[in-house]
């Protein structure tokens, strides 16, 4: 049979298939919103986005941890009721927690838009209504996680990937439906997104409760089952409240310190350079749980293996996508936008940021191998000296260059996780296996992928060739295809595929 369920490619297909149909949704319509509430409206948009990650480290670290545990109960097939009084103690805890935040943020609605957003041409009044409404929609949204975590610690990979792509072609298509025929407007466009967040939470619950073995327990509060994953759950909680202020903050201080405008254009930068992550975020809901399962069965070899493996697939992925990305970034965002404006002030900071994510990518096999060995404070220290030195850069650079400079912060800091954490963590955990990862995980993909795109790059420039959409297209699909049969991992996959046709 070609496509197992079971299997680990599999999950691995269907979420990247599900991650790749949100982040195009996502990204495809971006032009249309623009087009129909204008930038300064799509600034809110992004606003809500900055909000919702800066208030993200108040997960406690708790949906990681559910994860972790879960799939620790299923490698070592224990009773379930103790699991089922944690994940119903956790979710408890998560409501909580989004409804005291959601009356925050409604509560602070009329300071948001009197004093925070700089806006030239929408009215304060639109402003407090959009802000009303993200308070709503994030005391629905915020306890998603804790699901997905279920989800994924139950290797429930597919349904979850299914449930979410198709939410998020529902918020994507039926929002512009809804602002083309009713009226174009942020309060419409946060109107539609709460609707279809209530629907997503209470369906994602369904599935995440119907996946447990044993789904006719009775589960109960339970303070004890809380006590057991407290540690790994606090130190989940340092790393993303100091990770906020690697990933977040910038946003914020972007957000008071320049225009409305400009906030969009920002943040239209991240969003392409975020597609990286997306395209490698399928990785996580599979190979967390295996890396969990090894430690929790000890098995070293298999531990080594899984972890080479994952970051060699990353740069496999990632190098060609975002060397594509970078050299042809404002030819990608004129087809994507048709506005010319728009690309000449996204363009430069979109390719500052996708090299930073693309360094930023190459940590996740060491932080997914960390998290799984429940080790927190490597992560933590890390952070918390990368704090001490952007603080003040970032807001000197944004004060100075604007959107630009903040947009370098991102840029330094990935390319010193490259430089300098990922041989620390070689040293400390996988010890004499850093060349190994240099060698057999990065070299092929990252100079197959340099010589190719730079050489369509020359190409292009000696011929002065406009790219259009089709040519654009063809040029993609032409390097891609090369790549594909230059490195080794995609030649197997593709004779594999030949081979099960033909018999």
């Amino acid at each position: 049979m070609l496509l197992n369920l079971n299997s680990s490619f599999s999950k691995f297909a269907v979420t990247l298939i599900s991650r790749l149909v949100s982040a195009l949704v996502g990204i495809i319509f971006v032009p249309l919103y623009v087009k129909l509430i204008g930038i300064e409206s799509y600034g809110m948009v992004a606003f809500y986005s900055t909000l919702v990650g800066t208030l993200s480290f108040l997960d406690l670290g708790l949906s990681t941890a559910i994860s972790r545990q879960v799939s620790i109960q299923r490698a070592q097939k224990d009773e379930w009721k103790e699991t089922h009084d944690l994940v119903f103690s956790v979710e408890i805890i998560y409501w909580i927690i989004a409804i005291i935040l959601g009356i925050l943020i409604i509560f602070l609605s009329p300071f948001i838009a009197e004093h925070w957003v700089k806006a030239d041409k929408l009215s304060n009044a639109s402003i407090r209504q959009a802000v009303l409404l993200m308070g709503l929609i994030f005391i629905f949204q915020f306890p998603m996680s804790i699901y997905n975590g279920i989800m994924i610690g139950l290797e429930k990979q597919i349904p979850n990937a299914v449930i979410t792509m198709v939410f998020s072609v529902l918020k994507a298509v039926g929002v512009i439906f809804v602002l083309s025929f009713f009226e174009a407007s942020i309060e419409v466009y946060f109107i539609w997104q709460a609707i279809i967040t209530i629907l997503f939470i209470f369906l994602l619950r369904y599935f995440a409760w119907k996946g447990f073995p044993s789904s006719n327990i009775k589960a109960s509060f339970s303070i004890v089952q809380i006590k057991k994953i407290w540690r790994f759950a606090a130190g989940i909680t340092g790393i993303s409240i100091i990770t906020f202020f690697i990933m977040q903050i910038d946003k914020l201080i972007v957000s008071k310190m320049v225009m409305l405008e400009f906030v969009g254009y920002y943040n239209l930068a991240f969003l392409i350079a975020g597609s990286l992550n997306q395209i490698i975020s399928p990785i996580q809901p599979v190979i967390f749980p295996k890396f969990s399962t090894y430690f929790a069965t000890n098995n070293v070899q298999a531990l080594s293996q899984l972890y080479h493996k994952t970051a060699k697939w990353i740069a496999i992925i990632i190098f060609p996508i975002g060397g594509i990305l970078v050299l042809f970034a404002n030819e990608i965002i004129l087809a994507w936008s048709h506005n010319p404006i728009l690309t000449a002030n996204t363009a430069p900071i979109a390719q500052i940021c996708v090299i930073g994510t693309i360094c930023n990518c190459m940590m996740w096999a060491p932080y997914l191998f960390l998290l799984a060995k429940g080790n927190t404070r490597f992560t933590i220290y890390q952070n918390l000296i990368v704090v001490a030195i952007i603080t003040p850069l970032l807001y000197y650079l944004t004060r100075n260059y604007g959107i630009k400079g903040a947009s370098f912060v991102w840029l330094f800091v990935n390319v010193g996780y490259v430089l300098i954490s990922i041989p620390i963590f070689h040293n400390f955990f996988l010890k004499g296996e850093l060349l190994r990862w240099y060698k057999n995980d990065i070299a092929l993909p990252f100079f197959v992928s340099a010589i190719l795109i730079t050489g369509a790059k020359l190409i292009q420039l000696r011929f002065n060739l406009t790219l259009d959409i089709f040519s654009l297209t063809a040029l993609v699909f032409i390097v891609m295809t090369l790549y594909v049969f230059i490195i080794p991992e995609f030649r197997m996959l593709f004779y594999r595929f030949i081979k099960i046709k033909l018999t």
